[in-house]
Parts: structure tokens; sequence; C-alpha cells
């Protein structure tokens, strides 16, 4: 489906509007860095190119609150077109700055064209699940940060290109006003979405509002969590980042143009880490990918801080470090890192976006684009001091490394439901070839009960890959307390359950466990046959069922599995995993039926439905 996304008007003309805007911010920036650098011959060049950055992102956090705000009380689009009309103005002002050689004008415009970013940022993403169906949002996100890497490669190229070039001055005017109007003219064919919180009062109080909008994301504790992974990522990318025209130099040995192509190839590493994403996770918000990305980018960044690549007496040319022995280890370590990059961070953002209100959801965008200025402040400042300390390019590499490594372990402590769930998701599919039928009439939201036919040891590990969202699982006492995997099924808030002749205080307290998720919103997953079949066929259902929608009447889910019989795993020879494995690659399928309402969901009813859901194949 996302494949298609990119052709429809309620995403194409969103989508090349904020890649123009993007690519623009960056041909202006990388113009006036080679302007100053090269041309103008500024005293203290290098000073001036970090207050150029500080002139860019000041604007994140002095109007980022007042941004959210204004993004969730009013239109989205017509707030993008009239956020594009001041990027016109402020590009013809930007020429005037270039043809007066205003140094000092040229970094007010940075500060307005930040400024401009920082009133398009919480838009660019809360508009998106106005538009789009829930299964493409992580489609378009994986196109939205592709976009947005190869408009910053294609930004900082030409604007390099046209900045370092006297005679390319007035095309580099033309340029500039020239996207910001192609930009305008596409924003006007973006659909209308409609105000999320019209009665919002905005307030301009810098210093409160800010104050107020981290409390309402603090507030919503998973929202807030992911925005702050995606602030670390930013961290971790502005240490790396900025080193790479020291790193082209001092490691490679390469002249301008291996700066070049390290953020080329982290372009199109980050490209295809953002669109494998979408295709791994087949359109839902998997956050299990988060941490399979962290992980990645630790190993493959310390990976990068062992290159050695031969010195040279003179630098490189682009060609000359290609043919140059260890060069293409430094490419494959640079495009892995930014591969897991787009793994990681595709899947926060949307996630933020399908769990935060609508109503809230520009101002979390806001949020995120505060902290990250903040945690790119702090990153700039953390890598001078490890220059100021003689850290070499490689050194500071090995620190990033192993800073992330340790906030990956944090990331899979808070969040091992979704690691699991990931685990689950490729272990599964590595030994079945798995059919999925119907699997949207499971709820992506609200509480429901969701009753399934048990036939072997791995049907939660089945369901858990496949389940639309985190599910709570009720399962046998003697089975949860297996040895080894008793953490598993902790970390997963299973809920043990035994019989009331065995130990009735564990069923008093099962049931208010599965009391309590249902009223709290959860999706809870029984075995109503009460263990798994003997001889292949559904068991009658236990009252248990009925006695949990007595005390909380949701919509039940019937779900029946099917071909699991004669499995390994299941008791086709008498008992679970005897003898060897003979069915590699079995054939199984996972069907869904639509949900019943509670007064309906008698456990006759529900035994009837999912039978005729398996059918006649166990």
């Amino acid at each position: 489906m996302s494949n298609s996304l990119i052709t429809q008007r309620k995403f194409l003309p969103y989508f090349c509007t904020q890649f123009l805007g993007a690519f623009n911010d960056n041909l202006y920036k990388n113009a006036l860095a080679i302007l100053i650098t090269y041309r103008l011959v500024v005293e203290n060049d290098a000073i001036l190119q970090n207050v150029a950055l500080v002139a860019f992102i000041a604007p994140f956090l002095m109007f980022g609150s007042t941004a959210g705000q204004l993004a969730d009380k009013y239109e989205k689009s017509w707030l993008i077109r009239n956020i594009k009309l001041a990027e016109i103005v402020i590009m013809i002002l930007g020429c005037v700055a270039l043809y007066l050689k205003s140094v000092e004008l040229m970094l007010a415009i940075l500060f307005l064209l930040g400024t401009q970013s920082a009133f398009f940022g919480p838009i660019k993403y809360s508009i998106l699940p106005q538009h789009l169906e829930r299964n493409e949002i992580l489609g378009a996100n994986g196109y939205v940060e592709a976009g947005t890497f190869v408009a910053i490669l294609l930004g900082t190229i030409i604007g390099g290109f046209l900045g370092g070039r006297e005679s390319l001055e007035y095309p580099l005017m033309v340029a500039l006003v020239a996207i910001a109007l192609l930009g305008w003219f596409t924003s006007q064919k973006i659909p209308d979405a409609l105000a999320a919180s019209p009665e919002l009062k905005v307030s301009l109080n810098v210093w409160q509002s800010t104050k107020k909008i981290i409390n309402l994301a603090r507030a919503n504790r998973p929202v807030y969590l992911a925005i702050l992974a995606i602030s670390w990522f930013w961290f971790f990318a502005s240490i790396v980042l900025t080193q790479f025209p020291t790193f082209a130099s001092q490691v490679l040995y390469g002249d301008y143009s291996a700066a070049t192509l390290l953020l080329a190839t982290f372009t199109i590493g980050i490209a295809a880490g953002s669109m494998t994403c979408s295709k791994l996770s087949g359109g839902r918000v998997e956050i299990g990918l988060m941490p399979l990305g962290a992980l990645g980018i630790s190993f493959f960044t310390w990976q990068l801080s062992t290159s050695m690549v031969p010195p040279a007496e003179e630098l490189r040319t682009l060609m000359e470090m290609l043919a140059t022995d260890g060069t293409w280890w430094v490419i494959l370590n640079m495009t892995m890192i930014a591969f897991c990059s787009g793994m990681f961070i595709v899947p926060l953002y949307a996630f933020i976006q399908i769990r935060t209100e609508e109503g809230l959801r520009s101002r979390m965008f806001a949020v995120n684009n505060i902290l990250n200025s903040i945690f790119m402040v702090v990153a700039g400042g953390l890598a001078a001091l490890m220059l100021y300390l003689d850290f070499t390019v490689l050194q500071i590499f090995k620190v990033a490394a192993i800073l992330n490594f340790i906030v990956t372990l944090y990331i899979i402590s808070v969040v091992p439901h979704f690691v699991l769930r990931l685990i689950g998701w490729l272990l599964i599919h590595s030994v079945y070839r798995i059919k999925k039928q119907d699997l949207h009439h499971i709820p992506e939201e609200g509480p429901a009960l969701v009753v399934c036919n048990h036939v072997s040891f791995v049907d939660p590990i089945i369901l858990l890959a496949l389940s639309p969202r985190p599910a709570r699982f009720v399962m046998y006492y003697s089975f949860y307390e297996l040895p080894i995997i008793k953490w598993v099924f902790k970390s997963l808030r299973s809920i043990p359950i035994a019989t009331k002749r065995d130990r009735p205080e564990m069923l008093e307290q099962a049931m208010n466990s599965i009391a309590e998720s249902l009223d709290d919103g959860h999706l809870v997953f029984i075995f109503p046959e009460g263990g798994i079949t003997k001889n292949g066929e559904i068991a009658k259902f236990q009252p248990g069922m009925e006695k949990i929608l007595k005390r909380n009447p949701v919509p039940v889910v019937p779900v029946a599995l099917k071909g699991m019989w004669g499995t390994w795993f299941s008791r086709h020879r008498g008992r679970a995993m005897k003898g060897m494995p003979r069915r590699f690659m079995s054939k199984i399928s996972v069907i869904s039926g639509p949900p019943v309402p509670a007064e309906e969901a008698d456990r006759i009813r529900m035994f009837d439905k999912v039978v005729a859901l398996r059918g006649d194949e166990r």
C-alpha cells in the first residue's frame, strides 16, 4: 500500500512541499557556510559557523511551544500555505543579503529560516494521521525520513557548488526563490486537515507555554519516552555527522569530496532503512524494530571507529579514495549505521502519531522539536569538549557507540514487550509459513477479549507476533512458571491462572488482573478450552470466559489457528517436542472473525464461531 501512497493526492503534495522546504534550507545553509569560509574570508570563520548553527536551532526553543499550539488550533493546510508564503519572502531577503555580502544579514536570514522550520515542524508529522489510514502511517514516515535526508544531501551538494563560485551567485539566488515558489505551489494541493483543538487559547508566554506542553507530554509516558528516544537519536547523530569533515580529511585523507561521499552514503542508508522498516512491519507500527536498530547503530559505529586507511602526503580525490584499501569498509559501516538509524527513528515518529490524541498531536511534536534542539546543543558541547581534550575522531566514534549501547539497554528494559514481540515475529516466520486472514477484526484501540483455540505450546508466541497491538495473555500457571522462560512471560505481563481446586487465591488474582486490564483499555487473549488439545479437535469452552464478561462486558473477538496440529510443538505424537522435528516451514493460518458484543458472546456461541473459522483443517 505504501508503494502507491507516493502517487496519491492525500500524500504527494505534502511530501513534495516538505522535501522542497528541507532542500531549500540546506541549499541556503551550505551556500552560506562555503561563502563565509572560502569567498568572504571572514575572520573567526569557525566561530561564525557555530553562530550559524545556533541561529538556525534557537527558533525551535524560542517558538516551539507557540508553533505547536497554532498547529492544533488552526487548519493545517492553511498554516502550511502561509508558512511557505513566508519562505518566499525570506528567500527574497536572503538574496538581498547575498548581493550585499552582509554576513550579519545572512545570519539573520538563517534565523528566519529556522523560525519558519520551527513553525512547520509540528505540522510535518501531526498532519499525516488526519489524511492517512493507520496502516499507511509507517510507510508515509518512511518516505518522509528518506525524502528529508535526500533533500539534505542535494541541498548540501548544490549549495556548496553554487556558493563556492562567484559566477554562479545569481543562479543561486534564482534557485532559492524558485524552489520557495515551487514549494508554495505544491502546498496549494495539500488537502484540508481540520483544526484539532479550535477552542485552544494560544499563550505567547514562551517559558510558561513550553513548560505546559512538556508536562502534557510527560503525562503520556509512552509518547514522552518515544520523544526522548528521538531526541537521543539526534544527540547521537549530531556527534557523528559533525565529525564527517574531520573524519574525511584526517582518517580517509580525502579532499572535500570525501565528506560529500560520507553524507551521500548516510543518505542512501537511512533511506533504505526507512523503507525497509515499513516492509518488515507490514504497515504495522512495530516499535520492536527500534531497539534492533539501536543495537545495529552501536555495533556499526564501533566498527567504523576501527577504520584504518593508509595515510597520504596529499589529500586524495574521490576516485583515488575509492581505490584505496579500507575505504569500502568505511562505506559499508557508514551505510549500515544509517540503515539502522532509519529502522530506529521511523517507528518512533509513527508511534507518537498513533498514540497521541488528535487535539494534542501537534503540541507533542512541538515538544519533540524543543527537546531535539536541546539534545543537539548538548551534543555539540560534548563533541567540542572531547576535541578540546584531544580526542581523535575515531575515539569520539567509540564514545558515541558506547553511550548509544547504554541507552539501548535502558530502552530494552523499558519496552521489553515490543522487543520480545519482534523476536517472536522473527522466530515464528523462520519456522512457519504464516497466512493471516481478517486480523483487522482485532481492534487497535479499546478493551477487547480475544478467544482462540489452543493447539500447541507456541500459540501465544504466534498470536503475540501477529497481534496489531500489545496484549496480555492468560496462561495456566504451570506453563507460566517454567524455569528460564518465566522472565519472558513476566516481561510480557502475562497473567498466570489456576483452577479453583488447585490454587483458588491465584484464580481470584487472575480474574482481578484481567478485569483491571480490560478496565484500562487493554487487549486480553485467552484460550477458553483450558488446555492444549490432545487430539486436534477443539474442546468445549470453559465457563471462565462468561465470568470475565459478566464483570467486564467488552467485545469478544474469535480467532482460529489452522495447521498447527502435527507440528513439533503440538501433542500429535502423545506429547509435544517428542523426538526430532519432522516438518519445517509448515503452512499455518491465523483467522479472525468480527467482534461479538458481550451480551451475545456466551461460551457455546463463541465455540461455534471458532470452530467455523477453523473449518475442517486442524
